[in-house]
């Protein structure tokens, strides 16, 4: 539905309000025939407003500088004709109630008009009551008054008007700034809301990502009923997360996990229904299945906010070492990397007729293929590949490679929706480490640990996904420099089974409560003002849970790690998709690390479209397994910048 706002705008005259209208169809066609409209109506096509005179919001009742509940809609199923009808109805409507309301201000005594005027002056009234004129509300649907009694409720407390001030930066006094929740048991029992940062945990195998979306399972989708039933949300505010803030430190993609991770929010940290000695974190818990689990709700200042007071995230990959395996002789990919063998050799017969090797010798005949044979099925194949142990030089190569991701660049190429242009593209990742091998079961794994500022969506599995494709086809170490560039090149992502997300960092946060706690700490000793020490707030961090962590991360995260690989064989179905695309995508993989013309995608293009010719061998399982990121990829492609900077972790 396309709704028309009213507000007020000083700079533009103020003598006139504006209307806000977000159909560009329907101001097109209102400016091209402008006899639909009244003449005191002027419109400002570059703003896409309308302006309404002074005296009608004077004669409605509505205060300068106050917003007003929309009333009055246009449906997108109408067509221009009827919106411009419908507009001229609403406008003509609104010159008879001014009227109306001209006419009985000037047969009312002059006294009673200037004591209502100055009444109207003075007073601040609530957004609820100004939200129509006096002669309008007898012509108001039911609809209407349902939803003005509602406000009107809301907006008063003990029978008394409230008008309530909030402080942007979150400083002021807590108990006056903070808004009560709404009616927790009977009507006229409220329950205050305060500020928190609840610290969670969860494995995500199963869900569709954390972030509460409607008609999918989602982790904050759990949460947040759990906190509606604990009471710590109220009935109202149960209908929409929004109501109550809802933010999150990192957003996580689907399956992917977090031993650590923030949400923050309002919450009623003392609900009815607790049971003596029970905390709020006990209620919920109790209340949440044993894969996602609380770890603590911690009080924050009122300019808190979950995502963007978070200074850093950390994260970790387990991925199987298998990967590293070069490309099944017969395959897509490995006769690609021949290809480009024999040109690389050929040009090195240019200048040295008796040359006979090439860089990617090793790669094309490797020992484990040449042992192992290639006439095996599949599920044959994984099993040797799980029995494969990478060798510490190709250990230390591949860490080689992956430093190369350190410091600040460019990772266009690791996200979707964004261009090289865009600066929000340019990351800084401070640390980043791979672990010595481990063999859990039968297959060896190595575990990646990335600390950086933010990441945007799925830049970890893509950096992951160059990582396996530069370590298992030979090609450059430059072309992980090269992809930071302005070339835009497919880069696939890596399965989201093995990332987790460790922690997010609040640093300055912490730092700038230290300090607050300090001035107030001193404060109390000179004064004797109680209300000093509800100011107080602890730091927002997990040293207090890294046991609890530990023992969960060990029993939910990584051990369903290893035992869904060790059933799905989720690895060895990724890689055999990448073996058998057709196209030529990952023309990038060769010895110099550059990125030839035919490798670059062309804006707009979606180049993962090339799987649906890939070989019959592997369409069926190759197709489902991606299916779903394909999916995911196109919705995020067809997003806006500031739209995708929610999906951001």
């Amino acid at each position: 539905m396309r709704r028309f706002r009213l507000c007020t705008l000083n700079k533009f005259s103020p003598r006139f309000f504006l209307l806000a209208i977000a159909d560009r169809d329907l101001l097109a066609q209102l400016i091209a025939d402008s006899a639909q409209l009244p003449a005191s109506i002027i419109y400002d096509p570059g703003l896409l407003l309308l302006c309404v005179p002074h005296q009608w919001f004077v004669a409605l009742g509505i205060a300068k500088g106050q917003r007003i509940p929309v009333q009055r809609t246009i449906l997108d199923s109408d067509t221009i004709e009827e919106k411009v009808k419908k507009l001229a109805s609403m406008t003509q409507r609104l010159e008879q109630e001014v009227a109306a309301a001209t006419s009985a201000a000037t047969a009312a005594p002059a006294e009673t008009v200037a004591s209502e005027a100055d009444a109207a002056q003075s007073t601040k009234r609530p957004l609820e009551d100004t939200s129509a004129a006096k002669d309008a509300a007898t012509e108001a649907s039911a609809e209407d008054s349902v939803k003005k009694a509602r406000f009107d409720d809301s907006a008063t407390r003990g029978g008394k008007k409230k008008w309530e001030r909030r402080d942007r930066r979150g400083t002021g006094r807590s108990d006056e700034r903070e808004a009560a929740s709404e009616p927790s048991g009977s009507s006229g029992d409220r329950l205050p809301k305060r500020k928190v940062a609840v610290k969670f945990g969860y494995c995500g195998i199963g869900y569709s990502g954390l972030q509460i979306n409607p008609g999918v399972k989602t982790i904050e989708g759990d949460i947040f009923d759990a906190f509606c039933t604990a009471g710590a949300v109220s009935k109202d505010n149960a209908v929409n997360p929004n109501k109550v803030g809802l933010q999150r430190a990192a957003r996580t993609d689907r399956g992917v996990h977090a031993a650590g991770n923030l949400l923050s929010l309002k919450l009623i940290l003392q609900p009815d229904g607790l049971q003596e000695g029970e905390t709020l974190v006990d209620k919920v818990n109790s209340l949440l299945p044993e894969f996602i689990r609380i770890w603590g709700v911690t009080r924050v200042q009122n300019g808190f906010n979950a995502r963007q007071s978070c200074d850093s995230r950390m994260y970790e990959y387990l991925l199987p070492t298998y990967v590293f395996i070069p490309p099944k002789p017969g395959s897509t990919m490995h006769e690609m990397l021949k290809r480009l063998r024999d040109e690389e050799l050929a040009k090195l017969k240019e200048s040295n007729p008796d040359a006979h090797s090439t860089s990617l010798d090793e790669v094309i005949a490797h020992p484990f293929w040449s042992a192992h044979g290639t006439e095996h099925d599949f599920a044959t194949d994984v099993a040797a590949k799980k029995k494969y142990r990478l060798a510490e030089t190709e250990l230390e190569r591949i860490r080689t490679i992956f430093a190369k991701f350190s410091g600040s660049h460019n990772f266009h190429n690791f996200t979707v929706g964004k261009e090289f242009r865009d600066r929000s593209c340019q990351r800084f990742m401070k640390t980043l480490t791979i672990s010595p091998t481990k063999v859990i079961g039968d297959c060896e794994w190595v575990s990646i640990k990335l600390h950086g500022q933010s990441f945007m969506l799925h830049q970890i599995r893509k950096m992951v996904g160059l990582l396996v494709l530069v370590g298992r086809s030979g090609a450059g170490m430059g072309l992980v420099d090269e992809c930071f560039g302005p070339a835009r090149v497919h880069i696939p992502k890596a399965p989201g089974l093995g990332l987790l997300l460790e922690q997010p960092i609040f640093e300055a946060y912490n730092r700038r409560i230290g300090n607050n706690n300090d001035k107030l700490t001193r404060l109390m000793k000179k004064s004797d003002n109680p209300g000093l020490q509800d100011e107080l707030r602890e730091g927002v961090g997990y040293k207090d849970h890294e046991e609890q962590m530990a023992k969960f991360k060990q029993a939910w995260i990584y051990d369903r790690i290893t035992a869904t690989e060790a059933d799905t064989a989720e690895f060895a179905k990724w890689l055999n998709y990448l073996d058998v695309f057709q196209g030529p995508d990952f023309e990038y993989l060769n010895p110099k690390g550059v990125i030839p013309a035919k490798a670059i995608v062309k804006v707009g293009e979606f180049h993962r479209d090339a799987s649906k010719h890939a070989k019959k061998d592997g369409d069926q399982q190759d197709q489902d397994q991606n299916q779903d990121d394909d999916d995911e990829d196109k919705e995020a492609y067809a997003m806006k910048g500031n739209q995708l900077d929610e999906y951001e972790g």
